[in-house]
């Protein structure tokens, strides 16, 4: 059986104090990985629209995991019903999204983008994702999970949004290290000079500042940084504060 792409959103599984959202889907793909269920392709959390209006945990992010894989579409769905059943909290309202090659992926971006700028309600969720063919189901409580879990597809998808918070090897990467141990080490193949937009050097020296979060640009992870100001050959990752 040939293996298909699917990209995958949760939301709304945890609680003031309890595990993450982000910490159960990275425990989730090396379970998949490990069991030869999927090859994971990277995880990515993604900013909604921050306001008084809406509950959050703490600061409205959803979570999107793409995974290649020969099962079916309800095999990924059993798989993640078993997850959010064994870690979610059971205060929270989980949920989670499915798209799929026959997803029209244009519609549920545009989804994603509204709930960065608008406060939209579960119906609407509902509605898109059966106008854009996407698998969406909430898991308990209110299902209020399932707005931020069909925005975290629509935006991972899009390719342009979200910071990769796993990608093969970036949470071995600590201190200050070359642009080029870190193509050679992990999945990051773009190191670049915000600036100037350049690719650095294999040699200039990068601070991590102990976490690397790279940002989708164009689909792709890219290293965003930032040159020092009393060393021409040292540079600084500048998402330091998307890093928690």
């Amino acid at each position: 059986m040939v293996s298909e792409r699917f990209i995958i959103g949760l939301d709304d599984t945890d609680i003031l104090g309890g595990r993450g959202t982000s910490k159960i889907v990275r425990e989730w793909a090396e379970v998949i990985e490990s069991e030869g269920f999927a090859r994971t392709n990277g995880i990515t959390r993604h900013q909604l629209l921050k306001s008084t209006k809406i509950k959050a945990t703490t600061h409205n992010r959803s979570v999107a995991v793409a995974i290649e894989t020969d099962r079916t579409v309800f095999d990924i769905e059993d798989h993640l019903v078993q997850l959010v059943r064994e870690h979610a909290s059971g205060k929270a309202n989980p949920a989670i999204a499915i798209l799929t090659r026959h997803t029209d992926m244009p519609h549920v971006l545009a989804w994603g983008r509204r709930c960065q700028q608008e406060i939209l309600k579960l119906v609407d969720a509902e509605r898109y994702a059966t106008e854009s063919n996407v698998l969406l189901r909430g898991l308990g409580g209110n299902r209020n999970g399932m707005i931020g879990a069909l925005a975290a597809v629509g935006l991972h998808a899009g390719g342009k949004d979200g910071v990769f918070i796993q990608l093969a090897g970036i949470r071995d990467l600590n201190g200050c290290i070359t642009a080029g141990e870190i193509r050679e080490r992990t999945a990051l193949r773009h190191v670049i000079d915000e600036e100037t937009g350049e690719e650095l050097d294999r040699d200039d020296l990068i601070d991590t500042g102990d976490r690397v979060r790279p940002r989708m640009i164009e689909g792709e992870p890219v290293l965003l940084t930032r040159s020092s100001r009393s060393d021409r050959k040292l540079w600084f990752t500048i998402d330091r504060e998307l890093a928690h």
